[in-house]
């Protein structure tokens, strides 16, 4: 993966950083390049633990007798720590590659690292005994439980947000639930309202229906009001015939009048 490296230092300029000194004396005794180290900061681990990958790149030495390169990477919370882990890593990588070359030396019983990091045994000190390996030993085992301490922490923190986020949407939906509680409430109620005021409307009316009944008025609404039966044919009957009667007496009592021979003759009866 390609990195956008935003961080670069190199020893060879009189720097006095921790483990600085003794990394720059060691490769120049061993002929190598002024160690070089890159960082940059990534946003990958959420809760700000472990943001800075800091690169140390040791160039190897280019005349004989040759020696490779080393190059690994480290992470810290910070550019300055994850330098000082750095160079403290570089320092005992280059003891335990060049056993042979760093004999007679006072790095001869500096602590020793594989190729991945890991200690190796160093001769005992005269003095100082197996304190020096004792204590990279320990010092190891704390980086380790430190960065997974990190981890797990950058783990929980993970798992914190996504609770506040989730419980954040829960808080919107209740309130969205709650109004919509307590539009349906009022609709009920608006509801209710309107049905009571109904009734009273209908008794109001019934109470109108019985006292035009009292007062003799056929408000039924029988659709056989409005149909004829036998008695209405009767009646009807009646009242023609007598009509007959006082229009056949009306004629009866009008003069006749007659023409002859253009004069007219009146009698009357």
């Amino acid at each position: 993966m390609d990195l956008a490296y935003t961080k670069f230092y190199q020893l060879g300029n009189d720097g006095d950083l921790v483990f600085e000194k003794d990394l720059d004396q060691l490769a120049e005794h061993l002929g190598r390049p002024h160690p070089e180290f890159f960082g940059m900061q990534v946003n990958d681990q959420p809760g700000g633990e472990l943001q800075w990958v800091v690169v140390a790149d040791m160039r190897g030495k280019m005349e004989p007798p040759t020696s490779e390169g080393i190059r690994f990477t480290t992470r810290e919370n910070n550019w300055l720590d994850g330098l000082a882990r750095a160079m403290q890593e570089a320092l005992a990588r280059l003891c335990g590659q060049h056993v042979n070359q760093i004999k007679g030396t006072r790095f001869f019983y500096y602590a020793r690292h594989d190729s991945q990091g890991m200690p190796l045994t160093t001769p005992m000190h005269p003095e100082l005994r197996h304190h020096v390996d004792h204590l990279d030993y320990m010092l190891t085992e704390t980086r380790k439980e430190l960065d997974n301490a990190r981890a797990y922490a950058n783990h929980r923190h993970l798992i914190q947000a996504e609770k506040d986020s989730t419980f954040a949407i829960l808080v919107r939906e209740r309130k969205s639930l709650r109004r919509q509680r307590d539009q349906r409430d009022q609709t009920i109620v608006r509801l209710r309202q309107k049905i009571a005021s109904l009734k009273e409307t209908i008794h109001d009316q019934e109470l109108m229906l019985e006292e035009m009944d009292e007062e003799g008025e056929d408000i039924g609404g029988d659709d056989t009001a409005y149909l004829s039966d036998d008695d209405d044919y009767l009646e009807d009957r009646a009242m023609d015939d007598h009509t007959d009667e006082e229009d056949y007496a009306f004629i009866d009592d009008e003069p006749i009048v007659e023409k002859e021979d253009e004069a007219t003759v009146i009698h009357v009866e």
